[in-house]
């Protein structure tokens, strides 16, 4: 038995140090979230793709240079007949004449350069914008990356702080029973009271467990949101404050700056620019095209050896090619009337776009105050309800109040230490919201 012990507690401790620890804290996870959620890395691989698509473009409007090598054996040759008239007896008499020799081999190198292709500039003013476009969404994935983790770890900070309430219930409980055998023991308590209290206790006990347990999932929560390794253990840093300090509040919002901040409007403001970019592109297919092109090379010929100097021909050639759009079939019509109404459509959503700004703006000025006023209150009731919980309990130890006054004095501090928690959980998330609406993140 002994000879297994030691291995048992050896792959116990292989596999405990195998778990990764983290201790974070709320701008840490942030930053680690943004270097490790798979979600989030696909926003940096976009940038990436646009940045290709800009050099795609770019090539469009640069040298195109092809060479080319065309090696034949022409292993049984055509033949032609021909009549010709015999100088002797003067009829005409049938001859073949095999066409064409054995090897022949083709090699050159030809040239195109665009001279003037309107939609291959288009292309490249719209590649360039696309690049704006795409930094403005890593911004705004950014900012919707910050909120999520924010309120991830606010939650986990909040069930936490959770467990140490229902840990002082539990021990406040606790000497309530203590108190209360003690008082049934010496005959001064009735056993429906100890009976009670022992109730009390286990309740307590009981929401201790869920408090733990809601710790427990609300960081695997965060952990899965910032992109933790699986067998990864997270721990927190921070605490939830204890000093609120408001932010000074204006009477009234300032909608044309925050306008001017937020993301959602830059982004849908370049989504337009892209589509009058494409719209203009139609049009400038009714543009004239005119390209460059050259070609040199060469043709060697001959039944036997066709790498010798004198079995090759040479020409070259350079020329300029103008294309005219006459009739399309009312093809780029179409395209044209279709990219019109996308562009309505942008217009549309940037008028959503600012009336939800302004609401949000409105209703996070309001929510943010409220806030901050009903924590403020809050807080005061669970000091006052503290300064009770000690009163009662003193005068029950001296028989002076009742066990149902301590159970209605411990039940009304335990409510009103979780409304203060909500509503400081509502106070940070208020304050999260009033700084997006205002494009501050």
């Amino acid at each position: 038995m002994k000879k297994l012990i030691a291995p048992v507690l050896l792959l116990l401790c292989i596999s405990a140090s195998a778990e990764q620890s983290f201790k974070m804290s709320l701008a840490e996870a942030i930053d680690y979230a943004m270097q490790n959620q798979p979600a989030f890395q696909n926003y940096k691989v976009d940038q990436q793709i646009v940045s290709a698509k800009q050099l795609e473009s770019t090539a469009k409007y640069l040298p195109k240079l092809n060479g080319n090598v065309d090696f034949r054996d022409n292993l049984k040759l055509g033949q032609i007949a021909l009549e010709f008239p015999n100088p002797v007896t003067g009829v005409n008499e049938q001859r073949t004449i095999q066409q064409g020799t054995k090897y022949s081999v083709i090699a050159g190198v030809d040239l195109n350069q665009p001279v003037l292709d309107m939609a291959s500039i288009t292309d490249m003013k719209y590649s360039k914008q696309q690049k704006v476009l795409s930094a403005l969404q890593l911004q705004q994935a950014t900012v919707d990356l910050k909120i999520s983790v924010s309120r991830a770890y606010y939650l986990a900070l909040l069930n936490a702080e959770r467990v140490k309430k229902a840990q002082k219930s539990v021990e406040r409980f606790q000497k309530a029973y203590d108190d209360t055998k003690v008082k049934y023991d010496n005959q001064n308590a009735l056993k429906s009271e100890m009976n009670r209290s022992f109730l009390n206790l286990s309740n307590a006990k009981y929401q201790l467990k869920i408090s733990q347990d809601s710790v427990k999932t609300s960081k695997v929560n965060l952990g899965q949101l910032i992109g933790l390794p699986i067998d990864g253990q997270l721990e927190l840093s921070d605490a939830l404050p204890v000093d609120i300090k408001t932010a000074s509040l204006p009477e009234y919002p300032d909608f044309k700056g925050a306008e001017l901040s937020r993301l959602e409007l830059k982004t849908e403001t370049m989504n337009q620019t892209l589509n009058k970019l494409q719209l203009q592109k139609t049009n400038m297919l009714y543009v004239p095209s005119l390209n460059g092109y050259g070609y040199i090379g060469g043709q060697g010929i001959d039944n036997k050896n066709i790498f010798t100097k004198d079995k090759w021909f040479w020409t070259s050639f350079i020329g300029l090619k103008l294309t005219v759009p006459i009739f399309d079939g009312l093809q780029k019509v179409s395209v044209a009337n279709q990219q019109k109404l996308v562009i309505r459509k942008n217009e549309n959503n940037l008028a959503t776009i600012r009336n939800t700004i302004n609401y949000q703006l409105q209703t996070s000025l309001v929510n943010y105050a409220n806030a901050s006023t009903n924590l403020q209150l809050i807080k005061d009731n669970v000091t006052l309800a503290e300064e009770v919980v000690k009163d009662v309990n003193v005068r029950y130890v001296n028989s002076v109040a009742t066990y149902q006054e301590v159970l209605d004095a411990e039940n009304t501090l335990k409510e009103t230490e979780f409304n203060y928690l909500q509503s400081l959980y509502v106070f940070l998330l208020a304050e999260l919201d009033w700084k997006k609406a205002n494009g501050k993140l």
